[in-house]
């Protein structure tokens, strides 16, 4: 959790957190999660691999989202708005052992279409 969502330098410090020894040599994916302005929860990414901002992370939302339920600050089902500006809802069972049958909702989009012929 952060106090401003929007200033957080996420290139800096989502680079140098996805590398932290304690995440083994892979590393883990960051997430930032902060109170909107006008009310609700924001999240923002630095995805390993990517090595940069993702528009959303599906297993991002429903990390950020448990904390948000275990930690008392909200309840489930929750909405988090990603860097696209989408929301992404998460539903599930919040108990003190974490959350149960958790589910995402979220729009799907097909932004490329590829077809591989033969190559000679």
């Amino acid at each position: 959790p952060v106090d401003d969502l929007e200033a957080v330098p996420i290139m800096e410090r989502g680079r140098a957190l996805r590398s932290d020894p304690a995440l083994g040599p892979d590393g883990a994916n960051v997430n930032f999660l902060g109170q909107l302005a006008g009310g609700g929860w924001g999240m923002r990414t630095y995805e390993r691999g990517v090595e940069g901002e993702t528009l959303a992370c599906g297993t991002g939302a429903v990390a950020c989202a448990s904390v948000v339920a275990l930690t008392g600050h909200g309840r489930l089902p929750l909405e988090l708005r990603t860097a696209s500006g989408r929301q992404l809802g998460v539903a599930g069972c919040a108990e003190a052992g974490g959350v149960r049958q958790a589910t995402l909702r979220g729009e799907g989009r097909l932004v490329f279409r590829a077809v591989v012929g033969n190559i000679s």
